[in-house]
């Protein structure tokens, strides 16, 4: 953009998120002048004025000065905990494919993205394969439907894992051993509605083999006390991050992770987890940041997107159904952090204290090796 405008171009940044915008300069253009403070204002406005109001909910929150914060019982608890054990589940990787990833394409019923998201990551380097996670209670599409639009341009790197039931834990259920496992040390989970630009999805992949042992992913997100000083708030708007300065979570709608980490999830996370998840068809990746976190004690790392992406993925989510467009939602996933971390690891809190939790917080900063 700079040489094609010939002179220095401004960039105004997010602080604390990695998010950049770079703008066009003319010499003595009274009209880009005009452009570009129109730019800066309504960037002021959105700062100043809109990311405050959406942090209303999210405000910081202090320990109730002797508050009882005794166990809480939920519906599908019980005093069930992960084994200690919890390492062993991961299984011996040393034999797979650590120089390609595997997409594992989460979708339920929106056809459309489904087909856009294949044909996307099947263009992107280092992509060993495409497994789409199908929990529609009814046949995956086959190689000829549509003209083969559901199998992208390389039809025979894309392949269907039906499951059956409709959970939303399915996504983390490693396919069959023997021909049908998966080949690669690394897989790279997303949703049918983010569409990762190919070079931002590589350089998350160089992040993760240099993080190896924990989630790499671009989406962040932090816990804090809740207003009750008892359990964990959930913070997601990206004032509150910048503000708070940390985070704890990523979110696994776009993060690379180990293949063997699906076998922890599957076989290690407790059965009153997995019951309360699909109870509340919600916070299967809290659960799974919080296993990771609790075996290697280590907070995940986080790689930014680019602005114009991050911006334009924004407009498109205006209208797409999903969960986290519910009532409550996020209400609800400070919830998940208190509840699931009693479940995996942590303790009922004391007077005035949420319970611990092995989620582990790091300064928001992107990775950038």
């Amino acid at each position: 953009m700079d040489a094609k405008y010939g002179d220095k171009a401004v960039r105004a940044v997010v602080p604390g998120l990695g998010l950049s915008l770079r703008l066009p300069r003319r010499r003595g253009s009274g009209a880009g002048t005009a452009i570009r403070r129109t730019i800066c204002a309504l960037l002021a406005f959105a700062l100043l004025v809109f990311l405050p109001l959406r942090s209303i909910s999210g405000r910081s929150s202090s320990a109730l000065p002797g508050a009882d914060c005794g166990p809480v019982v939920t519906e599908s608890g019980g005093d069930e905990r992960a084994p200690a054990n919890l390492r062993s589940f991961v299984g011996e990787d040393g034999h797979l494919d650590d120089r390609r990833f595997t997409v594992l394409l989460n979708t339920f019923k929106r056809r459309d993205l489904l087909k856009k998201a294949v044909a996307h990551y099947a263009t992107c380097e280092n992509v060993a394969e495409i497994r789409v996670v199908w929990s529609e209670q009814v046949p995956p599409p086959t190689r000829g439907e549509e003209g083969g639009a559901y199998f992208g341009p390389k039809p025979s790197m894309v392949t269907y894992d039906s499951h059956p039931t409709t959970s939303i834990q399915n996504r983390f259920d490693p396919p069959a051993n023997g021909a049908n496992a998966i080949s690669t040390r690394a897989v790279f989970n997303v949703d049918d509605d983010v569409r990762m630009p190919c070079a931002a999805l590589a350089r998350g992949f160089r992040a993760w083999r240099a993080n190896e042992d924990v989630l790499v992913g671009y989406y962040p997100r932090t816990h804090a006390p809740n207003d009750s000083g008892c359990g964990w708030r959930y913070v997601w708007d990206d004032f509150s991050l910048w503000r708070r300065g940390d985070f704890s979570i990523v979110l696994t709608k776009a993060a690379f992770m180990r293949t063997g980490y699906m076998s922890l999830y599957s076989e290690g996370l407790p059965q009153s987890a997995r019951r309360y998840i699909d109870e509340y068809k919600n916070c299967e990746d809290i659960a799974m940041q919080i296993l990771t976190a609790k075996i290697t004690g280590k907070p995940p790392v986080y790689v930014p997107v680019p602005t114009m992406h991050y911006l334009w993925a924004k407009l498109e989510g205006f209208g797409v159904a999903g969960i986290s467009k519910g009532s409550g939602h996020h209400v609800h996933r400070g919830e998940c952090i208190t509840d699931l971390s009693r479940m995996i690891g942590g303790t009922s809190g004391d007077a005035g204290r949420p319970p611990s939790t092995p989620l582990v917080r790091a300064p928001l900063r992107a990775w950038r090796g």
